[in-house]
């Protein structure tokens, strides 16, 4: 069992080591300091509150239409929605690849 905890270890390590994950890393951090971005998206968090209590007020939707406009406009976080994408089909293949592992050793014909 240690072994295994250890190739899982070792498997963490290397997407921590992967430029991708570095990127990620980078760019978020980008994101967070730059304080017009994180305005921006606590003001879609607001509008986002709002408009799930007032379903049908068109002008929340509208202002949230207008903020989603205004932060997918910044070239930064356009990369980040890109990087994290990346990233999240890395994770999901190395999930689906731990998902059949145990399917397989799980099934009555293996």
């Amino acid at each position: 069992m240690n072994n295994i905890e250890s190739k899982i270890d070792d498997l963490f390590d290397d997407i921590e080591k992967s430029n991708l994950y570095k990127d990620y890393k980078r760019i978020k951090k980008q994101l967070e300091n730059d304080k017009t971005i994180m305005n921006l998206i606590e003001d879609i968090k607001k509008y986002q509150k709002l408009a799930t209590n007032n379903k049908n007020d068109n002008s929340v939707e509208e202002k949230l239409k207008e903020l989603y406009e205004k932060l997918e406009s910044y070239p930064i976080y356009q990369s980040y929605l890109i990087i994290k994408e990346e990233l999240n089909q890395q994770l999901f293949e190395v999930k689906e690849t731990f998902e059949k592992y145990f399917k397989d050793i799980l099934s009555i014909n293996g």
